[in-house]
């Protein structure tokens, strides 16, 4: 059994040039609420006021309240070597990434350049609710980012050449 709680997401974030990791409520990396609760006002659903006490009184979170935000998520911070040891007790009995996919994050917010990358399988298309001035989409950034953006050298998944996701994909295409 995992230590890891696995209702929650990992999340890949560049700031200030720096990789760091959170693993925490996925709905808190909605970046722009209004936009997510507007949707929803205009497919009729009836949503209550934004409660100023749900994300930390956030409602936009982009690049100029970013070192605020990160700030008040640092309970939540998972040093990466922290998953690379969770893997590596998993890895052998994981027939796929579907096994371990809760260690993986799922979205890669880049302060720096104001891009959302996500990829998930399933829950809100968090790459549509960036804030004014950004891009986001839906891609696999851990594999499709370059170096410069998402350096092999951060991804705890990579570990003295050989990439565990790769071959997870693999084994899980390969029937396990």
């Amino acid at each position: 059994m995992s230590t890891m709680d696995v209702e929650n997401v990992v999340v890949a974030v560049r700031y200030e040039g720096r990789i760091r990791w959170f693993r925490c409520d996925r709905d808190w990396w909605v970046m722009d609420v209004n936009k997510w609760r507007n949707e929803f006002i205009q497919n009729g659903y009836d949503v209550p006021e934004f409660n100023d006490a749900y994300r930390f009184g956030f409602k936009v979170v982009n690049e100029k309240n970013a070192g605020e935000f990160l700030a008040c998520l640092k309970d939540y911070e998972v040093a990466p070597d922290a998953l690379a040891m969770e893997l590596a007790k998993r890895y052998q009995t994981a027939r796929s990434w579907w096994d371990v996919g809760d260690l993986f994050p799922v979205m890669f917010v880049d302060f720096d350049r104001r891009e959302v990358g996500a990829f998930y399988s399933q829950g809100a298309a968090m790459e549509r609710y960036v804030p004014d001035g950004w891009t986001g989409q839906f891609i696999d950034f851990a594999t499709e980012y370059p170096e410069e953006v998402f350096p092999t050298s951060s991804k705890f998944w990579v570990k003295g050449g050989a990439d565990l996701l790769a071959l997870l994909n693999k084994r899980g295409a390969e029937g396990g």
